[in-house]
Parts: C-alpha cells; structure tokens; sequence
C-alpha cells in the first residue's frame, strides 16, 4: 500500500508540474507575441528561455510517465530523449546567464551603446549552439546494452571528468555570474540617485532609493535562491553516483521534480516580475475573463518649490527619467 501511495504521488506530481509549466511558458510566447517584443533584446531572451524549457518539459515529462507505466522505448530514450532533454537544460541555464549579463550591462551602463538585435539573435544561437555542443560526448558513449541505455565510457576518469565538467558548466559558473551581475545591478540601483516621481522636494530621494533597492534585492533573491536550491540535487546525484556509485530512487526522482519546477518558475521570475511583461498580463487576462478595470493614477500635485530648485530638478529629474526608462525595460 505504501508503494502504492508513493506511486500516485510521483504521477500526480509530474502531472501537476507538467501542466504548470506548459501553460506558464505558452503563456509568455503568447504575450511576447502579442507585445510584438520578439524585436527587443530581452523578448528575445525570453522567447528563447521560454522554448528551452517547452523542449525540457515536453520531452521529459510525458517519458516519465509512461515509464510509471512501464512503457518505455529504450532506443528513443537513448538517442533522443536523453540527448533533447539535455539541450534543452543546457539551453536554458545559458540563457538564464546571458540575460543576467545583459541586464548589468544595459543597467549599470545606460549610456553605452546597446546590443542589436541582429547581435542579440547571433547571441542565442551561440547558446543553442553550446548547450549542444556540450552534449555531444554524451551522445558518443550512449550505447543500448542489456541492461538498458548506459554510457559506456573507456575510463572511469574520463566520465567522472565529464560530470565534474558538466556540473561546473551547467551550475558553478552560471550561478556565480548570474548572482554577481544581479548583485552588481542592486548595488548600482542602490547608489543612483532617484527623485520622487511626485517632483516635489519634501519626500526624501533615499526613501525612494531605498524602496527600489529592496525591490530589486527581493528580486535577485528569488532568481538565485531558485537557481541554487532547485538545480543543485540534479548536480548532487550525478556527482554521488560517477564518483561514489551511490544511486537513491528518491533523490533522483527529486531532482527530475525539481528541475521541471525551476522551468515553470521561469516564466513567473523572467516574465511576471518584469514591469512591462506583468503589465501585459493582467491587460490580457482582463480581456481574457472580460473583467477589466480602470487604472488608478496618482493625482497630488507637486508642492511649491522655487524657480531655481526647480529648475536644478527638472534637469535631474529628465535625465534620472531616461535613465530609469532604459532599466524599467530590463528589470
């Protein structure tokens, strides 16, 4: 009974996390579409980290469940499921680290020139690019024995080189990037002087600084803390069974689960807490369900300042606005 239970939890939870992530990631194809931001540089992004985790979910998801059900295809497991799969992860955490890379860049040098487009595509498809790349040696050792797809390697140390190579790759370099670029973005948000949207001189600019640096913290609190706690198991299990030969059930089922469920929070991070994109969603979903709303808007007018002051802040305040416009667009 107890194998039973454990059984209808595993489907239940593939289930769950399949459907989530699909809708989620088809939803924000559909809003970059609608937004027509395929032309931006982080629609592009977007699109791309959107696709990746499609292909991860789309391929590994319906597998798992049908070997729940005992029916699987060892020849398609092993020559296109894993290889796929694989690709697809690849492709996303790269992606992840590129759009972490941009963001510092454009944020903390808004006045420097932008990247392309035409740079931008180029940019992606080195991505796919490596993330197969990466996976060609192990579609050299994937071979169909007896016992099912196994990589057959010459040496033991050439595969332990290859996981400690992967787990370099796929989680310790992205990881520290993305979190240093995101930490570097706060520090700059948390240094640059912003006035009151108001215009008025009574409100302190740093209680303004402050609400935005907690809300950039928070941000780039749930992007690393997601990729650190999420991606890791995958990491620890292949890391204990190439060099310890130690295989759990359980911590792979693990972290199956939870590398799917860093795909469907893609969507939530990259998509939803990104001004523009949440915009979007709520006007769709509006539209969606016919329940739309009136805006609200603050209307206090700005308090009497003198000529001179005001002259000094309209100057600030139109280049802070620039400014903020360029960053709005990738936070």
């Amino acid at each position: 009974m107890e194998r039973n239970s454990k059984w209808w939890i595993e489907v239940a939870v593939i289930i769950i996390v399949f459907v989530i992530g699909f809708i989620g990631n088809i939803f924000v194809l559909i809003i970059v579409h609608k937004k027509n931001a395929t032309k931006t540089i982080h629609g592009i992004f977007v699109t791309c980290l959107a696709i990746a985790d499609l292909v991860l979910l789309c391929f590994d998801s319906p597998v798992s469940m049908l070997d729940k059900f005992n029916i699987t295809s060892e020849a398609f497991n092993c020559r296109v499921h894993l290889t796929v799969v694989t690709t697809g992860y690849n492709a996303g955490l790269f992606t992840i680290t590129s759009m972490a890379v941009h963001r510092c860049h454009i944020v903390t040098h808004p006045w420097r020139p932008k990247l392309k487009r035409r740079g931008a595509i180029i940019w992606v498809s080195l991505i796919l690019l490596a993330a197969f790349i990466l996976v060609i040696p192990l579609i050299v050792v994937l071979k169909l024995t007896k016992n099912g797809c196994e990589e057959v390697w010459p040496t033991l140390g050439q595969r332990q080189a290859y996981t400690a190579s992967l787990m370099t790759v796929q989680y310790i370099v992205p990881l520290l990037i993305t979190a240093t670029c995101y930490i570097r973005i706060w520090l700059f948000l948390k240094r640059r002087p912003v006035l009151p949207r108001n215009s008025g001189l009574t409100s302190a600019p740093g209680e303004e600084n402050t609400r935005e640096s907690i809300a950039i913290l928070k941000t780039v609190a749930v992007i690393v803390l997601l990729f650190l706690v999420l991606l890791l198991p995958t990491q620890v299990a292949w890391m204990l069974f190439d060099f310890r030969n130690i295989s759990s059930d359980e911590l792979w089922f693990a972290a199956e689960i939870l590398t799917r469920l860093h795909s469907c929070l893609n969507p939530v991070v990259y998509g939803v807490m990104n001004k523009q994109y949440r915009r979007s969603y709520v006007t769709f979903l509006s539209r969606m369900f016919c329940c739309g709303r009136s805006a609200s808007f603050d209307l206090t007018p700005p308090q009497n300042i003198s000529s001179c002051e005001r002259s000094r802040q309209i100057l600030e305040d139109t280049r802070n606005r620039m400014e903020s416009r360029v960053i709005e667009e990738h936070l």
